[in-house]
This record gives C-alpha cells, sequence and structure tokens, in this order.
C-alpha cells in the first residue's frame, strides 16, 4: 500500500518527527566489472557516505532535485555516494541512458565515487538491470558490480573499506538487490532477498572475516526495500483481522497506526516491505557484522529503529518526480569513524535548511517554493519534533 489515507497522515504528522542525529577522499574509478582501486578512511579517521534515494525521474531531472543534490555534496563532500533505488523511470534504452546520465551528473562532476541499488521501478520500462547497470559503469564513477550473476537479482556486491593507513579492511558495504514483485506462485506483494542472496552474504562475510584475522568486520547494508520484520517493532499485531481498520502483512494483521513511541522519526505511510519473512535478518544477526540497514522505497518515511541489534533506517525520497514531502524531503548522511567502527553518526539533510542558506539555488530552481514556505516547513518540523520528545517521555 504506497499511499495512506489523508485522514491517518493528517493525525501521523501530529505525532511524528524527523531523526537529526549528531553529526574525505574520492576515489578515481573507471568502468569495470569489478571496482577498481579502494574506499579508505581519509587522514582524519573518517568516512562519509551520502544517500540519495527515489529520485524517480526521467531524463528531464526535476531542477529542485538537481540543485539539492549539489548543494548537499558541496556542503558535505561524502567519500561514497549511494543511490537507493528507484533512481530513473524513462521509457526505453535512450532515454534510460539519458536519465541516469543526469541523476549521476552532479556526483560525477564533482568526482566522487558511487555505488547503486536497484529498486522495484528502476527495470519496469523495457530496458534490463543489466543494461541499466552497464550505463551506469560506461558512465564512470560507478562502483556497483555483479559480484555473483548466478545468484538472484542484479548489482549484488560488497565494497571494502580500507582504514586510513591501507593496512586492513577496516569496515565494509554490502549492496544488495531486494527485487521488484514476488512473482512466486501465488504470492503477491513485493519481492524480497533470496536465499541464494543470503548465502552469497554469509560466505563472503566468513572470507572477509577470516581475511581480518577472524575477526567479524563491521558492515552496513543498502537495499530499495525494507525487511518485513518492520511491522513487528512499528506495529501492534492483532490475534486477528480488523477488515480496514489493520493492515496485512507476511500473514499477520496489525494496527493501522503505529506505536509511535517506537518512531525516530516520521511515519507518514505504512512501510511496504515484502509478504515473507525472507531470513535475511537472521543471517545479520547470526553474521553478527550488519550494525544498520539503509532502504528508501517509502517516500515520507524517516523512522530509525533497532531491531535485534541492527538499526533499520528509512532514507525519503530526494525527489519529487513522485510523491514527496518537503517537510522530510532531503538526503541522508552516515559519518564513519575508524576509531570505532561499532557505532556511527547519521544525520538526515532536509531540503529546507538548504534552501534557507543565503547562497541556495533551490527558490529559484523550476518547482522551487518561497524562502517562507520553506521556513514554516521548519518551524512545523521543529515543532513536531518538541511534542514527540513530550509525547514519548509520558
Amino acid at each position: 500500500m504506497k499511499k495512506t489515507l489523508s485522514l491517518v497522515l493528517s493525525l501521523v504528522m501530529m505525532l511524528c518527527c524527523i531523526p537529526v542525529l549528531p553529526g574525505a577522499a574520492a576515489l578515481d574509478a573507471t568502468p569495470s566489472d569489478a571496482p577498481s582501486g579502494e574506499l579508505k578512511f581519509s587522514p582524519d579517521g573518517k568516512f562519509r557516505i551520502m544517500m540519495f534515494a527515489d529520485s524517480q525521474d526521467n531524463e528531464d531531472l526535476e531542477e529542485t532535485t538537481d540543485r539539492l543534490m549539489c548543494e548537499a555534496l558541496d556542503k558535505y563532500k561524502p567519500d561514497l555516494v549511494v543511490y537507493l533505488g528507484d533512481n530513473t523511470v524513462a521509457d526505453g534504452y535512450d532515454n534510460q541512458y539519458k536519465a541516469i546520465e543526469a541523476v549521476t551528473k552532479p556526483v560525477r562532476d564533482r568526482g566522487i565515487p558511487y555505488s547503486i541499488v536497484f529498486g522495484n521501478h528502476d527495470q519496469e520500462h523495457d530496458v534490463t538491470k543489466e543494461d541499466l547497470l552497464k550505463i551506469y559503469q560506461d558512465l564512470g564513477g560507478c562502483l556497483t558490480y555483479d559480484a555473483d550473476p548466478s545468484i538472484y537479482g542484479c548489482g549484488n556486491c560488497n565494497l571494502p573499506i580500507k582504514s586510513s593507513d591501507g593496512s586492513k579492511t577496516a569496515f565494509n558495504l554490502w549492496f544488495i538487490d531486494s527485487g521488484s514483485q514476488n512473482t512466486d506462485e501465488g504470492a503477491s506483494g513485493y519481492d524480497y532477498v533470496h536465499p541464494d542472496q543470503i548465502e552469497w552474504y554469509k560466505k563472503t562475510a566468513k572470507a572477509l572475516a577470516e581475511e581480518n584475522g577472524g575477526k567479524v568486520v563491521p558492515a552496513m547494508d543498502f537495499q530499495h526495500i525494507v525487511i518485513p520484520e518492520i511491522y513487528d517493532k512499528i506495529h501492534v499485531k492483532l490475534p486477528f483481522s480488523l477488515g480496514k481498520l489493520s493492515i496485512q502483512n507476511a500473514g499477520n494483521s496489525y494496527s493501522l497506526l503505529p506505536i509511535f513511541t517506537s518512531l525516530n522519526g516520521y511515519w507518514l505511510e505504512h512501510p511496504c516491505p515484502p509478504n515473507v519473512y525472507d531470513g535475511q535478518l537472521d543471517a545479520w544477526v547470526e553474521t553478527g557484522d550488519v550494525i544498520a540497514e539503509f532502504h528508501g522505497h517509502d517516500h515520507t518515511n524517516t523512522y530509525r529503529v533497532n531491531i535485534d541489534g541492527v538499526d533499520i533506517i528509512n532514507v525519503p525520497t530526494v525527489g519529487c518526480n513522485s510523491y514527496s514531502k518537503d517537510i522530510d524531503r532531503g538526503v541522508g548522511l552516515i559519518t564513519l569513524d575508524e576509531n570505532d567502527t561499532s557505532t556511527y553518526e547519521y544525520e538526515l539533510l532536509n531540503i529546507y535548511d538548504f534552501a534557507l542558506a543565503n547562497d541556495s539555488k533551490i527558490c529559484e530552481a523550476e518547482g522551487g517554493k518561497s524562502k517562507a514556505y520553506y521556513a514554516l516547513c521548519k518551524i512545523l518540523d521543529s515543532a513536531i519534533q518538541v511534542f514527540f520528545s513530550i509525547t514519548s517521555a509520558l
């Protein structure tokens, strides 16, 4: 279910907030089947990852999306950019090429390496994911590769981050194709991470640990669609269905509204995970490497919750070509520190903060709003955060 009734959304707007948590070196990558060169912590021990989710645009990239990307990149200068799926929706190969060229141009122009995962919409326009991946690679700067073409999906891979002195792998990044639609016989809903993908992950994580003297290499996972356990965490499981007053997922019934005190961030639509428990979370817990998972897919959600020791973070849309709300539209920023890779800093960088800066071009861009509008978004967001903090403490 991709859109919540307006009445429910109005209620949620008064009960949720956006998380703003405490707040390099670029890689010269060349197109290939696997990445050339290496990612590396900077001399000060930091590594920054910026995330763009659900731009979902065609060959005529919406101007405010372009400006938001450019201004975020120029201000924070990340070491890596991750596109979290549903990146382009243009029709046919030529238009897809132009769309990918446009959405990656802000990153490529700045010489920043990037990686991508596919969403449920990328391949719906008469171009296969394999051909789309080749476009990204041919344009340059893309580190995504197909680590094992024999397993489900396209672009399943990992990218190690070396320590600042280059002596070891200090951190690891997983990129998983979470698919589109579930095509299993008699099934429905969104796709899921398949058993062969999970086995590839476990085997690769084991090899990384062996190379690291038997110690697990801490990691993060990036994919488009959230894991199904999200409902068990942020909604009340019901003993029976209440029809339209409940939500059905993976054979269970859940409360229509979430448990607001379990959220750190906005919930403006029901999460849309697969309808099956695929075992991915169990594999993370068993392996012990993944400290956080980042996904897009649900454009207006920004929650951050912990499930069995793994942080699950919804990065909202960077674009406005599909449905979005400027109160939480923005980009995600991760800061890693090699001195303590058991944790990280995450911040949601809102479009209104960029638009209100003196040198911003967002307001003047086609589709941009006035500074008064973005100021109102910021005031409303701040008020909701205070309200949520009070209610959470009750």
